[in-house]
């Protein structure tokens, strides 16, 4: 007892780094999944403006505005050049805010980014070289954006077009961290595809060790499911905070960094939740086959119907498919996870049918 015991704690420990694992597989090596994301990030109001702030600064970062308005202004007003240069940096933010509110130029941060991300994949995956620069690195290139953002003012229209070519290029990787970074994708890759199923076999180990007791053995993991999913839930919290009130040390920024870390880490709460409620599942199988009497009369009202095979794995199969049409998060779409859940589930209502066979056929029933 005392290893199924030790294995039930190294279930749960397993379970949240598989939850971290599976997260960092999908949202940072699934295109599909970052695609999303990235849409979601310009789509919300506080991101979107701090965006179009860095689109501004990088433009006049790169432009001598009031430079060319000296040039275009007549002799005797070349002093104002300064004054309707920033005049013109408060119209330029503005008019990019307006700008990344349609969907057209949405739809152009996320080609942008989605470029840049698949080009990082094939890198990783050492299925070719992609590099914009001779420091041999992977950039996200928001050149056009800077420059569409320079058209919508007309008296910088044209300014726009002088930017140099290295402008607005975000560095991703470098050429000398690629293949430290290359083991580390193999390693997370592998763990996000299999761990998973390792937390599954000791959790099951554990069961299967506990003989005689293996219902309190199934309440003990499900308890360690439960506990793991909320965890979890509460480092999301945690990490965020810290991240947006401590590492964050300029204010105006705080609030667009708090709901990229919400939208960037909504998978991970999404698994961490499932996790809860599949263990609250196990929970209420363990009730149900207590030696509680409202488990016992339970049992009872229910045996008729789980004598019928038909109608007691019809209901897993409903449940199940009832789930999927719902899909509450992305994990119950996945289908190797609906896959074992159903299995598991089945596994369990098994277990039942034969205890309430036993039962019904005990002397005095």
């Amino acid at each position: 007892m005392i290893t199924a015991h030790v294995l039930v704690v190294l279930a749960s420990l397993l379970a949240v780094l598989s939850l971290l694992a599976g997260y960092i597989r999908f949202q940072a090596f699934d295109d599909s999944t970052f695609n999303q994301a990235s849409a979601q990030l310009i789509a919300d109001p506080k991101i979107r403006d701090q965006v179009a702030t860095t689109l501004v600064d990088q433009l006049y970062a790169n432009v001598d505005v009031q430079a060319q308005l000296e040039q275009a202004l007549p002799a005797g007003q070349k002093r104002l050049a300064g004054p309707l240069s920033a005049g013109l940096r408060q119209l330029a933010y503005r008019s990019a805010q307006q700008l990344l509110a349609r969907p057209r130029a949405q739809r152009a941060w996320v080609i942008a980014t989605a470029a840049a991300h698949h080009r990082l994949l094939l890198l990783l995956d050492n299925k070719g070289t992609y590099v914009h620069t001779n420091g041999g690195v992977v950039v996200l290139d928001l050149r056009p954006l800077v420059i569409k953002v320079g058209d919508q003012v007309a008296v910088i229209s044209k300014l726009g077009a002088e930017l140099p070519p290295g402008t607005a290029r975000i560095t991703i990787i470098k050429s000398n961290q690629l293949s430290t970074v290359q083991k580390i994708t193999r390693w997370l890759k592998a763990a996000g595809a299999y761990l998973w199923i390792i937390t599954l076999l000791v959790a099951a180990a554990a069961v299967w060790l506990a003989r005689g007791r293996r219902r309190r053995m199934v309440r003990e993991v499900a308890i360690g499911a439960a506990a793991a999913g909320l965890l979890v839930v509460i480092l999301r919290r945690l990490v965020g905070h810290y991240l947006t009130n401590h590492l964050v040390t300029t204010e105006s920024i705080r609030p667009a960094v708090s709901d990229a870390w919400n939208i960037l880490t909504r998978l991970l709460a999404d698994g961490a939740w499932t996790l809860f409620f599949t263990a609250l599942i196990a929970l209420a199988w363990a009730w149900l086959a207590g030696e509680t009497r409202s488990a016992l009369s339970a049992r009872r009202a229910l045996a008729g119907k789980l004598a019928k095979p038909e109608l007691a794995f019809g209901a897993v199969v409903a449940f199940m498919v009832l789930i999927v049409w719902w899909g509450p998060t992305p994990q119950t779409h996945r289908w190797y996870l609906v896959l074992a859940a159903t299995a598991i589930l089945a596994l369990g209502v098994e277990a039942l049918r034969r205890q309430t066979a036993r039962e019904s056929a005990a002397p005095g029933s």
